[in-house]
């Protein structure tokens, strides 16, 4: 018999189950009641019989009850109740017999049946029913409702959470977990125990009556890689049919989610009957059956791994995967390698090369040093590895100087094919004469000067790191064209290389920094965005070939772009080299920007990273913004350090112009702020030596000496405008505007100064909003307010409410400050203030520095 169906349950919950309730009281429906064991289909027949009309003369079936209670085929009398449970287990007689009573219009047949879709009988009865209730498991929503229905009260979430987890949804399991709930009495700390114990109790209720098959089959569902027929007909010598009925068993036995993974809090019952070992052996036979039928893919093998099974077939093909996947992925599959079985020794080294292109720079210093550690016993090939990667963690630290240490310590007869990588780095830390003896440059045994045979092949990858370390040699000593022409030549190359390693810096970002460097701001950013074309999302190159774009962008004078893509880089993760560039964003957004309250955060905001800073040739850019910061600061001390290890850098290197020049251009521009003019001569002077071999420090030194002049107060307004002009012309239009606009406020002349400022606005716009406070992506920006005042009233209005002064806004807007002071009286006349104070108060309350 049915028990009452009358207190509502899961399965009488959805839509469908609802409809079918109606429909039983008032008319004769003919649907099936679909779902695994224990999801509430005896229930919903309960339900039915109780809505039916005549349910008092129900006739109610059971494929699973003994003896006389399955149907025999008798047509039912017009206005009967049929209720068949358990129709799966029917034989294919009675279920012809079912679908002829499906025939007839005037009799109520609901049939209730597990999924079996092997079951041609069932299907046929399936399709000449009116419709299907699928019944499954719960969502955690559901899960939620449904303990509110039984207990009578809501659940904290939390609670909810264990019992979805403990259930997997399933309503059999759902109240199982509930009873303890319901009988009181819990403690906080005891809840989980009693919900546990609960749950694996009605498992084993579950397992104690399943055959031996379905009970195997459930192991290898430990496994999560879900139910393939042919597999476990290997695994469990069957026939096809029996294996594929036997997965339909499976599925629909209440414990397997849709997944065809065993629910988590099945595992130990399951193992508790059949012994671990037991449990372990049909996973590995299932392994072993993937595999000689050819159907192991990585979703399954990671879930082998993760499920505890060992094998040296499956951890190479895990391997082999990780090898061709994206950084972050490539270490889950190593680690999942681990897991079954790899020898971790010998895949430490690909491991921490996948976590340093991932980022994950602590990790692959960790395995790195752990081989390093073992650097006597280990082969050439692999020490030179673990050199470079321990090198390039060093780098991404911002510590090139920790990194020609190592390349130092292994010397170019063990660095193979690292030799370029190792002279790059020794270059960029300012050891030519290393860096020299590395590449071969030095005199070779065979008395001919150049480079020692490669013990390697002549591949892409190390052609690239070849022409790199090439091309970075030449902008030291020789024409900035030829090293940017070989640079670009290593980019071309490397992007035919067979497989990607961790470097200390990318091509991309040594050829953009040179570009930089000369003022090639538009190569700079082709080559970045080409690089971010193909960057992996989340690698560790991607911040950094991000920030210099945004450098690129500052650079010009588009801060508009540059704030927007620094704002595109998530500050939470940088390595210690990529927030060293970050800070001095910031820094030299608010810089430009004028901003003294955000340039003052942003330099506070640097001071970890200005501490931790280890002076490089390719760090020189952000050492010289936060200089100017500094000098704006009047902090010039807190930097004065890193100034002289950069200045004994340039020395060490024969004062290349290309690297040199744009630093002693920020020492100009230090000299400028500070107010300190005898402290700009010797940059002055270095730019002039600089010029007899570089166009872009001519530039330099050019607008130097009339910045001096200016500042001695001798301003000439064409030297101005060609120097200011010069400067835009070598990517620097946002320094030309500046010196245009500050000889304009010193100028005496007005005509002059009035012409001053004109250049200063045909070389840039007005500036944008700040780094700082400059709309995220996605987010809309806000509508300026203007309350009346007129466009150029609403700038001024804008930057007053910050504090600058009229001689400060001038600069931003490139007006004199006596315009300035007329606009700020104008805007005190329109909104009728009667002081200053009120203006000010009044300007905020409409919206300006809001």
């Amino acid at each position: 018999m049915l028990a009452s169906g009358s207190v509502a349950t899961p399965a009488t919950a959805s839509a469908a189950a609802r409809a079918l309730l109606a429909d039983a009281r008032h008319g004769h429906p003919h649907r099936l009641v679909r779902g695994a064991s224990g999801t509430g289909k005896s229930a919903l027949l309960a339900a039915v019989r109780d809505a039916a009309d005549g349910a008092s003369d129900a006739m109610v079936f059971s494929g699973a009850a003994p003896g006389g209670a399955v149907f025999d085929g008798a047509a039912p009398p017009p206005g009967s109740v049929v209720l068949v449970d358990d129709a799966h287990l029917l034989a294919a007689r009675s279920l012809s017999a079912l679908t002829e009573v499906a025939a007839r219009p005037n009799v109520t047949l609901v049939v209730a049946a597990e999924p079996r879709p092997a079951n041609d009988a069932l299907r046929a009865l399936s399709a000449t029913l009116d419709g299907t209730v699928a019944l499954g498991h719960l969502s955690p929503r559901d899960t939620a409702a449904h303990a509110e229905l039984v207990l009578g009260m809501s659940l904290p979430p939390q609670v909810v959470a264990l019992v979805h987890r403990l259930s997997g949804g399933l309503p059999r399991c759902v109240d199982a977990a509930l009873a303890p709930l319901r009988a009181g009495g819990l403690t906080r700390d005891g809840l989980d125990r009693a919900l546990t114990a609960a749950v694996t109790d009605c498992h084993h209720d579950v397992l104690g009556g399943l055959d031996a098959d379905l009970l195997a089959a459930l192991a290898v569902a430990t496994t999560g890689a879900g139910l393939d027929a042919a597999e476990l007909g290997r695994t469990l010598e069957l026939v096809p049919d029996a294996a594929r009925d036997l997965v339909d068993r499976t599925r629909a036995c209440g414990l397997v989610l849709p997944s065809g993974a065993l629910l988590a809090s099945a595992h130990e019952p399951l193992r508790s009957l059949l012994g671990a070992q037991r449990v372990a052996g049909l996973q590995a036979e299932a392994l072993r059956a993937r595999v000689t039928l050819g159907t192991l893919d990585l979703p399954s093998a990671r879930a082998f791994a993760e499920a505890g099974v060992t094998d040296p077939v499956l951890a190479e093909f895990l391997c082999e995967q990780a090898e061709l996947a994206p950084p972050r992925r490539a270490a889950e599959l190593y680690a999942s390698a681990l897991r079954a079985g790899a020898d971790g020794p010998r895949l430490a080294l690909r491991r921490a090369e996948a976590a340093g292109l991932g980022g994950d720079l602590d990790t692959a210093v960790r395995l790195a040093d752990g081989r390093l550690e073992h650097a006597a016993d280990l082969p050439a090939a692999e020490l030179a590895a673990a050199v470079r990667i321990a090198a390039s963690v060093a780098a991404h630290q911002g510590m090139v100087s920790r990194s020609a240490d190592l390349y130092e310590w292994l010397g170019p007869a063990r660095a193979g094919v690292d030799r370029p990588v190792a002279a790059m780095v020794l270059l960029a830390a300012g050891r030519p004469e290393s860096a020299s003896v590395m590449s071969g440059i030095a005199l070779s045994d065979n008395g001919t000067g150049g480079p020692p045979p490669s013990p390697v092949p002549p591949t892409s990858g190390a052609a690239a790191a070849t022409l790199l370390a090439d091309g970075l040699r030449q902008s030291l000593d020789g024409s900035t064209a030829i090293a940017l022409n070989t640079l670009t030549r290593a980019l071309s190359l490397g992007a035919n290389a067979s497989r990607t390693t961790f470097l200390p810096d990318t091509g991309a970002a040594v050829t953009a920094l040179a570009a930089l460097h000369c003022g090639e701001l538009d190569r700079a950013r082709a080559v970045l965005q080409r690089a971010l074309d193909t960057d992996a999302e989340g690698g560790v190159s991607r911040a950094r070939h991000l920030l210099l774009l945004a450098w690129v962008s500052m650079t010009h004078g588009d801060l508009d772009s540059a704030a927007q893509e620094l704002n595109s880089v998530s500050s939470d993760d940088l390595n210690p080299r990529d927030a060293l560039f970050a800070a001095a964003l910031r820094v030299g957004l608010a810089r430009r920007t004028g901003d003294v309250g955000a340039l003052r955060q942003s330099w506070e905001r640097a001071q970890t990273v200005v501490a931790e800073h280890c002076v490089d040739l390719l760090s020189l850019l952000p050492l010289g913004e936060l200089w100017l910061a500094a000098a704006r600061l009047r902090e010039l001390h807190r930097v004065a350090h890193l100034v002289d290890q950069a200045r004994e850098l340039l020395t060490r290197l024969g004062e290349p112009p290309l690297w040199g020049s744009p630093l002693h251009w920020y020492g100009v521009q230090a000299a400028i702020l500070a107010e300190t003019p005898a402290d700009l001569v010797p940059h002055a002077h270095a730019l002039g030596v600089a010029a007899e071999t570089s166009t872009y420090a001519a530039g330099l030194a050019r607008a130097g000496r009339a910045w001096l002049r200016v500042l001695q107060g001798e301003t000439d307004a064409t030297e101005v405008e060609q120097s200011a002009r010069t400067l835009a012309g070598i990517g620097l239009p946002w320094d030309g505007a500046r010196l245009a606009g500050e000889a304009a406020l010193r100028a005496t002349d007005t005509p002059a100064a009035t012409a001053l400022l004109q250049v200063a606005r045909s070389l840039r716009p007005a500036a944008p909003i700040p780094a700082d406070v400059a709309p995220a992506a996605g987010t809309a920006a806000q509508s300026a307010p203007t309350g009346g005042l007129t466009e150029r009233e609403s700038d001024v209005a804008r930057l007053l409410v910050t504090g600058l002064t009229y001689r400060d806004i001038g600069a931003r807007l490139f007006i004199s400050a006596k315009t300035v002071e007329h606009h700020v009286a104008r805007i005190r006349r329109r909104l009728d203030a009667p002081t200053r104070a009120e203006m000010l108060s009044m300007l905020r309350a409409m919206g300006y520095g809001g």
